[in-house]
Protein backbone atom coordinates (compact mmCIF):
# COMPACT_ATOMS: atom_id res chain seq x y z
CA UNK A 1 0.00 0.00 0.00
CA UNK A 2 2.72 2.12 0.53
CA UNK A 3 4.33 1.63 -2.48
CA UNK A 4 1.38 1.81 -3.92
CA UNK A 5 1.11 5.56 -2.67
CA UNK A 6 3.96 6.57 -3.76
CA UNK A 7 3.56 5.61 -7.20
CA UNK A 8 0.32 7.43 -7.47
CA UNK A 9 1.51 10.61 -6.00
CA UNK A 10 4.69 10.31 -7.86
CA UNK A 11 3.38 9.97 -11.13
CA UNK A 12 1.28 12.57 -12.03
CA UNK A 13 3.85 14.83 -11.61
CA UNK A 14 5.94 14.44 -14.72
CA UNK A 15 3.12 14.29 -17.11
CA UNK A 16 2.21 17.28 -15.73
CA UNK A 17 5.49 19.06 -15.94
CA UNK A 18 5.44 17.79 -19.72
CA UNK A 19 2.34 18.99 -20.67
CA UNK A 20 2.99 22.45 -19.34
CA UNK A 21 5.89 22.26 -21.77
CA UNK A 22 4.24 21.14 -24.45
CA UNK A 23 2.33 23.85 -24.23
CA UNK A 24 4.90 26.66 -23.63
CA UNK A 25 6.59 25.04 -26.67
CA UNK A 26 3.62 25.19 -28.70
CA UNK A 27 2.07 28.74 -27.81
CA UNK A 28 5.92 29.85 -28.76
CA UNK A 29 5.47 28.03 -31.63
CA UNK A 30 1.83 29.56 -32.49
CA UNK A 31 3.28 33.23 -31.57
CA UNK A 32 6.15 32.71 -33.73
CA UNK A 33 3.70 31.66 -36.83
CA UNK A 34 1.07 34.49 -36.64
CA UNK A 35 0.77 36.46 -39.56
CA UNK A 36 1.60 39.99 -39.15
CA UNK A 37 -1.77 42.01 -38.79
CA UNK A 38 -2.63 44.15 -42.05
CA UNK A 39 -2.07 47.84 -42.41
CA UNK A 40 -5.42 49.62 -41.38
CA UNK A 41 -6.06 51.72 -44.31
CA UNK A 42 -7.00 55.55 -44.09
CA UNK A 43 -10.60 56.04 -45.60
CA UNK A 44 -9.51 59.38 -47.41
CA UNK A 45 -6.61 56.93 -49.16
CA UNK A 46 -9.85 54.69 -49.98
CA UNK A 47 -11.42 58.20 -51.09
CA UNK A 48 -8.26 59.24 -53.57
CA UNK A 49 -8.03 55.95 -55.08
CA UNK A 50 -11.66 55.93 -56.02
CA UNK A 51 -11.36 59.12 -57.45
CA UNK A 52 -8.60 57.59 -60.18
CA UNK A 53 -10.70 53.84 -60.18
CA UNK A 54 -13.98 54.09 -59.66
CA UNK A 55 -14.36 50.45 -57.60
CA UNK A 56 -16.77 49.35 -54.91
CA UNK A 57 -15.17 50.73 -51.76
CA UNK A 58 -14.63 47.08 -50.20
CA UNK A 59 -12.59 46.32 -53.93
CA UNK A 60 -10.53 50.01 -52.88
CA UNK A 61 -9.87 48.99 -49.65
CA UNK A 62 -8.57 45.08 -50.55
CA UNK A 63 -6.24 46.56 -53.11
CA UNK A 64 -4.67 48.88 -50.54
CA UNK A 65 -4.32 46.43 -48.05
CA UNK A 66 -2.62 44.01 -49.99
CA UNK A 67 -0.47 46.77 -51.17
CA UNK A 68 0.65 47.76 -47.53
CA UNK A 69 -0.97 51.54 -48.23
CA UNK A 70 0.79 52.01 -51.32
CA UNK A 71 -1.44 53.90 -53.71
CA UNK A 72 0.20 53.58 -56.91
CA UNK A 73 0.97 49.82 -56.71
CA UNK A 74 -2.45 49.44 -55.56
CA UNK A 75 -3.73 50.63 -58.78
CA UNK A 76 -1.57 48.33 -60.61
CA UNK A 77 -2.87 45.74 -58.78
CA UNK A 78 -6.30 47.10 -59.77
CA UNK A 79 -5.24 46.23 -63.31
CA UNK A 80 -5.58 42.73 -62.93
CA UNK A 81 -7.79 42.10 -59.81
CA UNK A 82 -10.50 44.43 -60.36
CA UNK A 83 -14.02 43.49 -61.87
CA UNK A 84 -13.77 45.30 -65.01
CA UNK A 85 -10.30 43.54 -65.80
CA UNK A 86 -12.98 40.55 -65.23
CA UNK A 87 -15.16 41.87 -67.36
CA UNK A 88 -13.05 42.59 -70.49
CA UNK A 89 -12.02 39.50 -70.36
CA UNK A 90 -15.43 38.03 -70.91
CA UNK A 91 -16.83 41.14 -73.07
CA UNK A 92 -16.96 38.34 -76.12
CA UNK A 93 -19.11 35.48 -74.80
CA UNK A 94 -22.61 35.61 -76.01
CA UNK A 95 -25.41 36.75 -73.29
CA UNK A 96 -28.81 35.37 -74.40
CA UNK A 97 -30.42 34.69 -71.18
CA UNK A 98 -31.08 36.93 -68.41
CA UNK A 99 -34.20 38.74 -67.15
CA UNK A 100 -36.88 41.29 -67.66
CA UNK A 101 -37.54 43.44 -64.41
CA UNK A 102 -40.02 45.84 -63.32
CA UNK A 103 -40.87 48.05 -60.84
CA UNK A 104 -43.79 49.94 -59.83
CA UNK A 105 -43.65 52.37 -57.43
CA UNK A 106 -47.17 52.91 -56.00
CA UNK A 107 -48.83 53.14 -59.10
CA UNK A 108 -47.32 56.62 -60.07
CA UNK A 109 -43.74 55.51 -61.83
CA UNK A 110 -43.27 52.28 -63.08
CA UNK A 111 -40.05 50.81 -65.26
CA UNK A 112 -38.64 47.86 -66.83
CA UNK A 113 -35.20 46.75 -67.74
CA UNK A 114 -33.85 43.77 -69.55
CA UNK A 115 -30.33 42.39 -67.83
CA UNK A 116 -28.65 39.76 -70.19
CA UNK A 117 -26.33 37.17 -69.05
CA UNK A 118 -24.61 33.72 -70.86
CA UNK A 119 -26.84 30.98 -68.97
CA UNK A 120 -30.01 30.42 -67.41
CA UNK A 121 -28.55 29.01 -64.51
CA UNK A 122 -27.19 32.65 -63.18
CA UNK A 123 -30.79 34.14 -64.77
CA UNK A 124 -32.10 32.41 -61.84
CA UNK A 125 -28.89 33.08 -59.48
CA UNK A 126 -29.90 35.66 -56.26
CA UNK A 127 -27.09 37.90 -56.86
CA UNK A 128 -28.11 38.53 -60.30
CA UNK A 129 -31.52 39.03 -59.98
CA UNK A 130 -31.23 41.29 -56.70
CA UNK A 131 -29.18 43.41 -59.08
CA UNK A 132 -31.62 43.52 -61.96
CA UNK A 133 -34.52 44.56 -59.66
CA UNK A 134 -32.41 47.53 -57.97
CA UNK A 135 -31.58 48.42 -61.84
CA UNK A 136 -35.23 48.80 -62.37
CA UNK A 137 -36.05 50.36 -58.99
CA UNK A 138 -33.52 53.01 -59.61
CA UNK A 139 -35.12 53.56 -63.66
CA UNK A 140 -38.26 53.90 -62.14
CA UNK A 141 -37.66 56.41 -59.14
CA UNK A 142 -34.99 58.73 -61.25
CA UNK A 143 -36.39 61.09 -64.63
CA UNK A 144 -35.19 59.98 -68.10
CA UNK A 145 -32.23 62.69 -69.00
CA UNK A 146 -32.61 64.86 -71.73
CA UNK A 147 -36.27 65.30 -71.76
CA UNK A 148 -37.57 68.78 -73.38
CA UNK A 149 -40.51 70.36 -72.24
CA UNK A 150 -42.21 69.70 -75.31
CA UNK A 151 -41.16 65.91 -74.81
CA UNK A 152 -42.81 65.89 -71.27
CA UNK A 153 -45.65 67.57 -72.62
CA UNK A 154 -46.29 64.94 -75.28
CA UNK A 155 -45.90 62.19 -72.11
CA UNK A 156 -48.93 63.59 -70.27
CA UNK A 157 -50.76 63.93 -73.35
CA UNK A 158 -50.07 60.56 -74.77
CA UNK A 159 -48.99 58.87 -71.53
CA UNK A 160 -45.98 57.26 -73.32
CA UNK A 161 -43.15 55.10 -71.84
CA UNK A 162 -40.18 56.42 -72.74
CA UNK A 163 -36.58 54.73 -73.54
CA UNK A 164 -34.27 55.25 -70.69
CA UNK A 165 -30.47 55.63 -72.37
CA UNK A 166 -28.66 53.08 -70.87
CA UNK A 167 -25.80 55.04 -70.77
CA UNK A 168 -26.84 57.23 -68.46
CA UNK A 169 -28.82 54.38 -66.33
CA UNK A 170 -25.45 53.16 -66.28
CA UNK A 171 -24.13 55.89 -64.58
CA UNK A 172 -26.54 56.93 -62.52
CA UNK A 173 -26.35 55.65 -58.73
CA UNK A 174 -28.04 52.47 -57.39
CA UNK A 175 -31.16 53.67 -55.62
CA UNK A 176 -32.58 51.10 -53.25
CA UNK A 177 -37.01 51.66 -53.60
CA UNK A 178 -38.86 50.31 -50.07
CA UNK A 179 -42.25 48.64 -51.41
CA UNK A 180 -44.04 52.40 -50.61
CA UNK A 181 -41.95 54.01 -53.02
CA UNK A 182 -39.30 55.35 -50.60
CA UNK A 183 -35.77 55.60 -51.89
CA UNK A 184 -32.55 54.79 -50.11
CA UNK A 185 -30.11 55.25 -51.40
CA UNK A 186 -26.27 53.12 -51.23
CA UNK A 187 -23.80 54.83 -48.62
CA UNK A 188 -20.80 54.38 -51.12
CA UNK A 189 -22.09 55.44 -54.03
CA UNK A 190 -22.12 52.75 -56.09
CA UNK A 191 -23.05 53.09 -60.20
CA UNK A 192 -25.20 50.89 -61.84
CA UNK A 193 -22.36 50.46 -63.54
CA UNK A 194 -19.97 49.33 -60.56
CA UNK A 195 -22.96 46.79 -59.28
CA UNK A 196 -23.19 45.23 -62.27
CA UNK A 197 -19.24 44.59 -62.18
CA UNK A 198 -19.43 43.48 -58.84
CA UNK A 199 -22.62 40.89 -59.90
CA UNK A 200 -20.16 39.97 -62.83
CA UNK A 201 -17.39 38.77 -60.69
CA UNK A 202 -19.73 36.90 -58.16
CA UNK A 203 -21.66 34.91 -61.01
CA UNK A 204 -18.65 35.07 -62.96
CA UNK A 205 -20.51 35.70 -66.40
CA UNK A 206 -20.75 38.25 -69.33
CA UNK A 207 -23.75 41.00 -68.28
CA UNK A 208 -25.27 43.27 -70.22
CA UNK A 209 -27.68 45.70 -70.09
CA UNK A 210 -29.54 45.86 -73.16
CA UNK A 211 -32.37 48.28 -72.20
CA UNK A 212 -34.72 50.25 -70.41
CA UNK A 213 -37.70 52.28 -70.01
CA UNK A 214 -40.02 54.20 -67.61
CA UNK A 215 -42.83 56.40 -67.21
CA UNK A 216 -43.47 58.41 -64.51
CA UNK A 217 -47.63 60.05 -64.51
CA UNK A 218 -47.73 63.48 -64.56
CA UNK A 219 -47.12 65.93 -61.57
CA UNK A 220 -49.26 67.68 -60.32
CA UNK A 221 -52.08 64.91 -62.10
CA UNK A 222 -54.51 66.33 -64.31
CA UNK A 223 -57.88 67.49 -63.32
CA UNK A 224 -59.59 66.60 -66.28
CA UNK A 225 -57.26 62.98 -67.44
CA UNK A 226 -55.50 60.50 -65.15
CA UNK A 227 -52.69 58.42 -66.05
CA UNK A 228 -52.67 54.93 -64.35
CA UNK A 229 -49.62 52.47 -65.32
CA UNK A 230 -49.27 48.74 -64.47
CA UNK A 231 -46.49 46.30 -64.80
CA UNK A 232 -46.35 42.70 -64.70
CA UNK A 233 -43.59 40.03 -65.21
CA UNK A 234 -43.86 36.16 -65.54
CA UNK A 235 -41.60 33.53 -65.33
CA UNK A 236 -39.84 34.66 -62.16
CA UNK A 237 -39.81 36.09 -58.85
CA UNK A 238 -42.89 38.63 -59.46
CA UNK A 239 -40.81 41.28 -60.32
CA UNK A 240 -38.90 39.84 -62.62
CA UNK A 241 -38.81 36.73 -65.28
CA UNK A 242 -38.41 36.19 -68.72
CA UNK A 243 -41.17 38.12 -70.28
CA UNK A 244 -42.48 41.24 -68.82
CA UNK A 245 -45.14 43.55 -69.68
CA UNK A 246 -46.00 47.65 -69.21
CA UNK A 247 -49.26 49.41 -70.25
CA UNK A 248 -50.41 52.91 -69.39
CA UNK A 249 -54.16 53.79 -69.19
CA UNK A 250 -55.72 56.84 -69.65
CA UNK A 251 -59.07 57.82 -67.20
CA UNK A 252 -61.48 60.35 -67.89
CA UNK A 253 -65.02 60.55 -66.57
CA UNK A 254 -68.18 60.31 -68.10
CA UNK A 255 -69.73 63.07 -66.27
CA UNK A 256 -68.26 66.35 -67.83
CA UNK A 257 -69.82 68.06 -64.79
CA UNK A 258 -67.50 65.25 -62.31
CA UNK A 259 -64.12 65.55 -63.98
CA UNK A 260 -61.80 62.93 -62.45
CA UNK A 261 -59.75 64.98 -59.72
CA UNK A 262 -63.68 65.23 -58.23
CA UNK A 263 -64.27 61.27 -58.66
CA UNK A 264 -60.77 60.64 -57.30
CA UNK A 265 -60.79 62.88 -54.34
CA UNK A 266 -64.14 62.84 -53.56
CA UNK A 267 -66.52 59.61 -51.92
CA UNK A 268 -64.97 55.64 -52.96
CA UNK A 269 -62.44 57.91 -54.73
CA UNK A 270 -59.54 55.38 -52.96
CA UNK A 271 -61.49 52.10 -53.79
CA UNK A 272 -61.64 53.68 -57.59
CA UNK A 273 -57.90 54.93 -57.68
CA UNK A 274 -57.15 51.16 -56.25
CA UNK A 275 -59.17 49.14 -58.81
CA UNK A 276 -57.80 51.41 -61.34
CA UNK A 277 -54.46 50.07 -60.41
CA UNK A 278 -55.39 46.13 -60.45
CA UNK A 279 -56.93 47.08 -63.68
CA UNK A 280 -53.40 48.33 -65.12
CA UNK A 281 -51.69 45.38 -63.39
CA UNK A 282 -54.45 43.45 -65.27
CA UNK A 283 -53.85 44.74 -68.42
CA UNK A 284 -50.14 44.33 -67.96
CA UNK A 285 -50.65 40.51 -67.71
CA UNK A 286 -53.00 40.08 -70.66
CA UNK A 287 -50.04 41.95 -72.18
CA UNK A 288 -47.52 38.72 -71.39
CA UNK A 289 -49.80 36.29 -71.57
CA UNK A 290 -50.35 36.77 -75.58
CA UNK A 291 -47.90 37.84 -78.43
CA UNK A 292 -49.15 41.15 -78.43
CA UNK A 293 -47.68 43.12 -80.77
CA UNK A 294 -49.95 46.40 -80.62
CA UNK A 295 -53.29 47.95 -78.79
CA UNK A 296 -55.38 48.42 -81.54
CA UNK A 297 -55.98 46.65 -85.46
CA UNK A 298 -53.37 47.67 -87.93
CA UNK A 299 -51.80 46.00 -91.04
CA UNK A 300 -49.78 42.88 -90.93
CA UNK A 301 -50.95 42.27 -87.03
CA UNK A 302 -53.19 39.33 -86.71
CA UNK A 303 -56.29 39.72 -84.26
CA UNK A 304 -54.79 37.59 -81.70
CA UNK A 305 -51.43 40.19 -81.64
CA UNK A 306 -53.64 43.11 -80.95
CA UNK A 307 -54.40 43.88 -77.34
CA UNK A 308 -58.06 45.12 -77.89
CA UNK A 309 -59.38 42.20 -79.56
CA UNK A 310 -57.54 39.24 -77.50
CA UNK A 311 -60.04 37.01 -75.14
CA UNK A 312 -59.58 38.89 -71.82
CA UNK A 313 -57.70 35.76 -69.76
CA UNK A 314 -58.55 37.17 -66.50
CA UNK A 315 -62.72 37.29 -67.27
CA UNK A 316 -63.11 34.12 -69.77
CA UNK A 317 -62.94 33.67 -73.25
CA UNK A 318 -66.38 34.99 -74.16
CA UNK A 319 -64.74 38.76 -73.53
CA UNK A 320 -62.72 40.94 -75.66
CA UNK A 321 -60.27 42.94 -74.34
CA UNK A 322 -62.15 46.08 -75.05
CA UNK A 323 -65.69 45.03 -73.94
CA UNK A 324 -64.48 44.38 -70.51
CA UNK A 325 -62.77 48.08 -70.10
CA UNK A 326 -65.65 49.25 -71.65
CA UNK A 327 -68.64 47.55 -69.31
CA UNK A 328 -65.54 47.90 -66.45
CA UNK A 329 -65.82 51.93 -66.87
CA UNK A 330 -69.57 52.32 -67.67
CA UNK A 331 -70.25 50.65 -64.15
CA UNK A 332 -67.80 53.38 -62.39
CA UNK A 333 -68.29 56.66 -64.49
CA UNK A 334 -65.73 56.64 -66.47
CA UNK A 335 -63.91 55.72 -69.46
CA UNK A 336 -60.58 53.52 -69.94
CA UNK A 337 -58.19 53.44 -72.93
CA UNK A 338 -54.86 51.63 -72.97
CA UNK A 339 -52.73 54.52 -74.62
CA UNK A 340 -49.51 52.96 -74.07
CA UNK A 341 -47.96 49.65 -74.00
CA UNK A 342 -44.56 47.74 -73.98
CA UNK A 343 -43.72 43.55 -74.06
CA UNK A 344 -40.55 42.19 -74.22
CA UNK A 345 -39.15 39.24 -73.64
CA UNK A 346 -35.57 37.70 -72.97
CA UNK A 347 -35.83 35.75 -76.80
CA UNK A 348 -36.47 38.94 -78.25
CA UNK A 349 -34.50 39.50 -81.50
CA UNK A 350 -32.58 42.89 -81.10
CA UNK A 351 -29.85 42.73 -83.90
CA UNK A 352 -32.53 45.25 -85.64
CA UNK A 353 -30.61 48.58 -84.13
CA UNK A 354 -30.70 47.75 -80.60
CA UNK A 355 -27.42 48.48 -79.24
CA UNK A 356 -26.34 46.21 -76.36
CA UNK A 357 -24.42 47.83 -74.41
CA UNK A 358 -21.33 46.08 -72.30
CA UNK A 359 -21.66 45.98 -68.50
Amino acid sequence: MRATSVLLFLGPAPCSRYASLRTLHTTSRLSQSAPPTEPKVPITLIAQLRKTRPVPMQLARTALSSNNNDLQKALQWLESHSPSAKAEKLSSRTTSEGTIAISNLGGKRVSMIHLACETDFVARNEVFVGTAKGVAGTAAFLDVPGLTEEDRDKVKLLGQPREFPVDALLSAPLIGVSAEGSPSPNADGTTIQQALLSSLSSTGENLKLLRAISYAAPFPSNPVVRFVPGTYAHGGTGTEGRVGGLVVLSVKSRDEAKPMATLIHGPGGDKLDEGLNKLARDIARQVVGFPTKSIEKKAGVEEEETLLEQSFMMVGESDKVKDVLERWGEERGVRVTIVGMQRWSVGDDLTGGEEQVQA
